[in-house]
């Protein structure tokens, strides 16, 4: 069985074998502390284990700030046979300071109905709400879900989609969305549907996490100093 090493086990390793190592190894050592702290657990949001989103404009579910890298949304959205009550799904995110929002990707739609024509509509705004009856303050919005968008591009770059848009009128954007907080709104007319989306964030400036450094920062001096005593 492979063994963990844990940064417990870095220390000791350093620590009681600090005068036989090269400053570069015990540096290099210490540099794989930072890597645990610099690892936050990503954002995800299922219908089935976490409760149904909203489907109020005005009053979104609640997201909180995406997590660097990969955050899953997954749900149930739109009216049973086109003739069932509608159902949107409405969220509020943000991105935090430091992060670009540079992609929103779709993993999964499929209908209940079995029809593979569906077009469902989307639509992102600035701040703690979005207006479903004016799309004059959306960011952008577009349709999506399956085919192609005309230009042989498939629907699943959905970022890429909002970002050629506005597809009904509103504000529009160039590029990935810069740190801030947002609503997200989708919906569907005429069938169920199942989806699954990732919204992405990277970091602008890729930096180690204030808690590694600070741990590296310590122990490294700690570990030098007791490697000149001896």
């Amino acid at each position: 069985m492979r063994k963990t090493v844990s940064p417990v086990d870095i220390i000791y390793n350093v620590y009681y074998n600090c005068n036989n190592m090269p400053v570069s190894r015990i540096l290099a050592l210490l540099a794989a502390l930072v890597l645990p702290f610099g690892t936050a657990q990503a954002l995800t949001w299922d219908e089935v284990l976490n409760g149904d989103l909203s489907d109020s404009g005005s009053a979104p579910t609640l997201l909180g700030t995406l997590a660097s890298g990969d955050n899953m949304i997954s749900g149930t959205m739109g009216s049973l046979g086109g003739t069932g009550p509608m159902d949107a799904d409405v969220w509020n995110f943000t991105v935090a300071p430091g992060y670009d929002l540079t992609g929103i990707n779709l993993l999964s739609y499929s209908a209940t109905s079995g029809k593979t024509n569906n077009q469902s509509f989307m639509a992102i705004a600035n701040g703690g709400s979005i207006n479903m009856g004016d799309p004059s303050n959306h960011l952008s919005n577009s349709l999506w879900g399956y085919g192609t968008d005309g230009f042989g591009n498939t629907y699943t770059d959905l970022l890429a989609l909002l970002d050629a848009g506005p597809e009904f009128g509103g504000i529009g954007f160039n590029g990935p969305l810069p740190p801030g907080n947002y609503t997200f709104w989708i919906q569907e007319g005429s069938d169920q549907i199942h989806y699954g989306i990732d919204f992405v964030t990277s970091p602008t400036t890729p930096v180690p996490e204030p808690g590694g450094v600070l741990l590296l920062g310590v122990a490294g001096l700690w570990l030098l100093g007791r490697r000149r005593q001896r």
